[in-house]
């Protein structure tokens, strides 16, 4: 047997040996491009678990405070919440308008780059408010009738006052019960809409006030019928008179002066001289029950605001004044 190998066979051995390396080192290079692909052009393919806390849409009311929510994220069972970026900084709850909070996570080393938005609405929803000095008014047949003024106030447009629509159905010729309306809308489209009452009547009706000390009650009667009624304060140490007067005169600003006191008030209605009388109390929040006994007035029958305002429009000049 021939153990000698020719060089054609050792060329040949060669040359096999050859096409192998070169088809492994083709592999190999395959093998990288097809990751490199994989790595750098085919992002996100990592199992990632990213999502937002709450709503993608938040709706908020202008001036109230945006809460931010914010958003998870797990990858392959990590926790990498605090790795995403917010950015809420363009939401700004002082001005209506619809804004966008992002929230990024990117992990380079995983190639991970993901994006997710929600949606902030601010928006107004509150209503304009209306202010009317009273909520009543009393006119005797054929008296001129004027309107009480208003104003309003809104939370975001501020005053719209000139906005307002006014209405009546008021016949000053014919007794009855009618109603003044204001009516206003801000630019949200919130509507407002109040009512106040006007009571066309018989100047010859039997009208008189009731004052009873002891319930700290103002009755105003019409025809024998309780038509109004509030809460009061008499006077402290049972300083206010007892007994049947009546309203005297009926003043709007005037000065109030005594040994220890000197102020102004808005609705002044004396019944006896220019010592006594009914009027507003702006200066107390509460009215009624046992206050008398330990804050009570000088004298005077003090009402709130409002209930004097309307007194003020029901009471003529000589209405009994009867103090119980």
């Amino acid at each position: 047997m021939n153990d000698n190998i020719t060089r054609d066979e050792i060329n040949g051995i060669i040359s096999e040996n050859n096409k192998l390396r070169t088809l492994i080192k083709i592999f190999i290079i395959v093998l990288l491009v097809l990751l490199i692909f994989l790595f750098y052009f085919k992002k996100n393919i990592v199992d990632v678990n990213f999502k937002l806390n709450g709503s993608d849409t938040v709706v908020v009311n202008v001036f109230d405070e945006y809460k931010e929510e914010g958003a998870t994220a797990v990858i392959h069972g990590v926790d990498k919440t605090d790795e995403i970026i917010i950015n809420s900084n363009k939401v700004n709850t002082n001005k209506l308008g619809t804004y966008k909070v992002t929230y990024k996570l990117k992990i380079g080393i995983l190639n991970i780059s993901k994006r997710l938005v929600r949606k902030v609405e601010v928006v107004d929803i509150k209503a304009p408010e209306i202010e009317v000095d009273t909520e009543s008014i009393f006119l005797d047949v054929n008296e001129e009738l004027v309107i009480p003024k208003a104003t309003v106030k809104d939370n975001y447009d501020g005053d719209l006052t000139d906005k307002l629509e006014v209405t009546n159905n008021i016949d000053v010729t014919k007794i009855g019960e009618y109603n003044i309306t204001y009516k206003v809308k801000d630019s949200s489209n919130n509507k407002a809409k109040k009512e106040i009452k006007v009571y066309v009547r018989d100047h010859k009706d039997n009208c008189k006030i009731v004052i009873n000390i002891a319930e700290q009650k103002l009755r105003f009667y019409q025809k024998g019928k309780v038509v109004y009624e509030t809460d009061i304060v008499s006077g402290q140490n049972d300083r206010t008179p007892r007994g049947t007067f009546s309203i005297l005169d009926k003043a709007r600003n005037a000065r109030l002066v005594g040994d220890d006191y000197d102020t102004i008030v808005r609705y002044w209605m004396p019944f006896v001289g220019r010592s006594y009388g009914i009027h507003d109390a702006s200066w107390r929040s509460r009215f009624g029950g046992t206050i008398y006994k330990y804050n009570g007035s000088h004298g005077c029958v003090n009402v709130s605001s409002k209930a004097a305002a309307e007194l003020y429009n029901m009471v003529e000049i000589g209405t009994p004044v009867i103090i119980e």
